[in-house]
């Protein structure tokens, strides 16, 4: 008797593996989903701090044309991840600053979770006084 109410009983759970299985398996693909759209991010903000300080450094050195065109190169470079990345420059009269906004490039559409970026870098423009400049 005993017996029997133990088959009835495991009887009764078949497939129950099956939906448990299917719903760890949905966590674990939400987990690996939310960690890759991370790196992502990750990746689109390292591009952009990457094309700050090399914008600024040329900008510095070169001029604010030569500045903003390596950004934009650094931010062609960086590829899908820098592909919503805007660089700009702003010049005074003792530095230069190059920012980099924008949103990272979303796999997913997480927005809501994921800030935007916005970096900058700044340095003092490089002038020689009047009696150190080349002379003819």
């Amino acid at each position: 008797m005993r017996a029997r109410l133990l088959w009835v009983r495991l009887r009764g759970e078949r497939g129950s593996s099956l939906v448990e299985t299917l719903l760890a398996l949905g966590l674990v693909a939400l987990v690996v989903a939310i960690g890759v759209q991370g790196f992502a991010y990750l990746q689109a903000r390292s591009v952009a701090t990457a094309a700050a300080q090399d914008g600024v450094r040329a900008a510095a050195s070169a001029g604010a044309a030569a500045g903003l065109e390596r950004s934009r190169q650094v931010l062609a470079a960086g590829g899908g991840a820098a592909r919503d990345l805007r660089a700009s420059l702003r010049e005074d009269g003792a530095g230069v600053t190059v920012t980099v906004a924008g949103d990272a490039a979303g796999l997913f559409p997480l927005a809501l979770i994921l800030p935007a970026i916005n970096t900058s870098a700044t340095l003092p423009l490089e002038q020689y006084p009047a009696d150190e400049q080349a002379g003819p």
